[in-house]
């Protein structure tokens, strides 16, 4: 008899069947997987590629080939890849039958917070590619060389879950892209369960239970979606961008069909972000000019050269600026004439500022392209034999800037970058008088164009004992001076001036810094070969 109140323990054996039926893919059977995954084809690969175009080297588009079926180790494999790429940011050319939709939505979660660009096309190698039996030479650095093709390549089923998550998207009219409903696979299993019970009060209390044995007793596929499931969906679909059409467009096709998606289809419910194809990505086009895409990258045992630009030196006020210009005349590229930009009074400081800035330069001789009221005489006098030591040539002119100029206030901190200014010089606008005529007396080439003001009045000029020895060591007859009165040059002005020496020829600032003097044989030393991506970060902050 048990008292109440009085707990007795028992403990009692027993084995209970319980059929469980589970209604998703990823509680399949490794088994079942298996057979599944081997009806996708192989598994997804990946591999950088470079581009083989001709003409693109040294500096050549990359990307990452991602083709074969999406499986649970997918993911893992992708992880894996991407840390050993670094900090490269390389598209996403992709082409895959599909796979598992969980290990999609997390590839597609990878390639966003990565900021990867995608787009839906085969890569074809070039001497060698993946699971090949060649090897790469180590200086490859494990990069295939290869070319990119629209045309056969696919992204169907799971695959379009993935592709979702590319910043920019990219299938274009050669490309396949397909959905249809999401099949499940089922399995239903016997399981069996040691319990023990323990007595208290007269009823039984469950202290543990364990799974002793699993039987499976037959599986089927479904598409019928759980609401769970659908929701999961619906929310990837949001995070990434893509309207609910894509989701809708899938589940109103029937598994064993595919529904190809046209592209304006896909513009409109933003499951890309544009009608070009996949080869937009990969493009040289992209690696050439002063902004090169992130996925632009220097030939391997290529080396940078440093930034060789001296930053602008600018007075806060009044004196006169030097800095480095490099031409923006159209097609010069990549080798353009530079030139120092030198605008402002001349006063007790702008000696100083000149010396640093060809200090800077070091061995580079770069003309100078002057306007300036003069100021100082002295000062004038001193700049004026170290340009000519400098073995410098002088114009006359004024720089137009292509964005912003050294006295922009917001241009002037971002120029603290080894980057030139861009931008034209023109003889328009451009004035060089009273002491400035000395340092344009001082230049091994000196020019000053049509429309340019030039000239220092009688009463201001210098006793002929200051200028004489001056301009004798500059090869600049006396009489240059005579009774000059700053007027715009016309062309007797200018072979007046040319008569005397100041001017060595004619012509404008022109001579010295068109686009064009880069074609001459020998090429003028202030035209230079920029090394490609140099000016991706320009220091000009407008437009």
């Amino acid at each position: 008899m048990v008292n109440a109140g009085r707990m007795v323990a028992i403990v009692l054996w027993c084995a209970l069947a319980i059929m469980a039926a589970l209604q998703s893919a990823t509680s399949a059977r490794a088994a079942k997987h298996k057979m599944v995954e081997a009806e996708l084809g192989p598994p997804m690969r990946f591999a950088v590629v470079r581009s083989a175009s001709p003409g693109c080297e040294p500096f050549c588009p990359e990307w990452i080939s991602a083709e074969g079926a999406i499986l649970r180790a997918t993911p893992a494999e992708f992880k894996k890849f991407l840390r050993k790429l670094g900090s490269k940011r390389l598209p996403v050319i992709v082409t895959s039958p599909g796979g598992q939709v969980d290990a999609a939505w997390e590839l597609g979660r990878m390639i966003r917070a990565r900021k990867l660009d995608i787009g839906v096309g085969l890569t074809r190698f070039v001497e060698c590619g993946p699971g090949q039996n060649c090897k790469l030479d180590p200086a490859r650095k494990d990069v295939y060389s290869g070319a990119l093709y629209s045309s056969g390549a696919y992204c169907a089923s799971a695959c379009s879950m993935m592709f979702a998550g590319g910043v920019r998207r990219y299938v274009g009219q050669w490309a396949y892209m397909g959905v249809h409903q999401v099949t499940s696979y089922v399995t239903q299993q016997k399981v069996t369960y040691r319990e023990t019970y323990r007595i208290v009060d007269g009823k039984k209390k469950s202290v543990s239970r364990k799974v002793v044995g699993r039987k499976t007793v037959g599986s089927y596929t479904t598409t019928k979606m759980r609401k769970s499931f659908r929701t999961r969906m619906l929310a990837y679909l949001k995070e990434m961008g893509v309207k609910q059409a894509m989701y809708e467009a899938g589940q109103s096709t029937p598994a064993a069909d595919m529904r190809q998606l046209a592209p304006v289809e896909m513009l409109d419910m933003n499951l890309v972000t544009g009608l070009d194809g996949a080869d937009v990505l990969v493009s040289i086009e992209n690696c050439k000019g002063s902004a090169p895409a992130a996925n632009c990258v220097l030939a391997p045992g290529t080396k940078q050269q440093p930034g060789i630009y001296p930053k602008p030196i600018v007075p806060e006020a009044g004196g006169m600026w030097f800095a480095v210009v490099r031409s923006r005349e159209a097609g010069c590229e990549p080798i353009c004439p530079e030139w120092i930009s030198a605008e402002g009074d001349i006063d007790s400081k702008t000696l100083p500022r000149l010396q640093a800035m060809l200090q800077a330069l070091g061995a580079r001789k770069l003309p100078l392209v002057v306007s300036s009221r003069g100021g100082d005489v002295e000062t004038a006098i001193a700049m004026g034999e170290l340009i000519r030591k400098h073995g410098l040539d002088v114009a006359v002119g004024s720089t137009v800037f292509a964005g912003c100029g050294p006295r922009d206030e917001d241009c002037i901190a971002p120029a603290n970058s080894p980057t030139p200014f861009f931008g034209n010089a023109v003889s328009s606008g451009g004035g060089c008088t009273r002491d400035c005529m000395l340092i344009l007396a001082a230049g091994t080439t000196r020019v000053a164009g049509y429309g340019t003001l030039v000239g220092w009045h009688y009463t201001d000029t210098p006793s002929s004992s200051v200028l004489a020895p001056y301009l004798q060591k500059m090869g600049v007859q006396l009489q240059a001076f005579d009774d000059i009165t700053p007027a715009r040059l016309d062309d007797p002005d200018q072979a007046r001036f040319v008569e005397t020496a100041l001017l060595t020829r004619g012509g404008s600032v022109d001579v010295l810094i068109d686009g064009g003097v880069c074609d001459m044989r020998p090429m003028p030393a202030n035209c230079r070969l920029a090394y490609p991506g140099e000016f991706a970060v320009s220091n000009n902050a407008k437009p």
